[in-house]
C-alpha cells in the first residue's frame, strides 16, 4: 500500500513539471515568433527613492538569437543601463567579456518593462550607440 501510495505521488509530480514546460515552451518558443521579441530574465526593479528602473536584465530576440541584453544596474539610483550588442547570438568571447556595450542614460518615469513584441522605435533604440531602450 505504502510503495503504491509513494508511486501515485511521483507520478502525479511528473505530470504536473510536464504541464507547466509546456506551457513554457509555448510561450517562449521562439519558433512560433516573428520580428524582435523581448524577455525579462531578471525581474524589473523600480526604486520608490527615484521612481527608476534599478535593476533587473532584459534580452532581445531575432529569429531565435539574442540580437543584445540590457542590464538596468544593481539598485543604485544612477539612471544608467548597460547595453550589450551580440553577434549571431553570442554577446560574450571565450573569456565572458561582452563583444560590445554601451552605457546610457534611462529615464525614471516608473513604467516597468514586460515581455512581448519590440516596436519599431526601440529596435532604433536597440541600435542607437548613444541611446537604449527606455522603460
Amino acid at each position: 500500500m505504502r510503495t503504491l501510495f509513494f508511486s501515485f505521488i511521483i507520478l502525479s509530480v511528473a505530470f504536473s513539471c510536464v504541464k507547466l514546460d509546456d506551457k513554457l515552451n509555448d510561450k517562449y518558443n521562439c519558433d512560433k515568433l516573428s520580428g524582435v521579441h523581448k524577455f525579462v530574465y531578471e525581474p524589473i526593479v523600480i526604486s520608490d527613492d527615484c521612481n527608476c528602473v534599478v535593476s533587473g536584465k532584459v534580452k532581445y530576440l531575432k529569429d531565435c538569437k539574442t540580437v543584445a541584453l540590457i542590464y538596468y544596474g544593481n539598485g543604485d539610483c544612477d539612471n544608467i543601463a548597460t547595453k550589450i550588442l551580440c553577434m549571431d547570438g553570442k554577446c560574450f568571447d571565450e573569456n565572458k567579456i561582452p563583444f560590445d556595450t554601451y552605457d546610457y542614460l534611462i529615464e525614471c518615469n516608473g513604467k516597468s518593462i514586460e515581455d512581448g513584441l519590440v516596436s519599431e522605435i526601440e529596435i532604433s533604440q536597440l541600435n542607437d550607440g548613444s541611446s537604449g531602450p527606455q522603460p
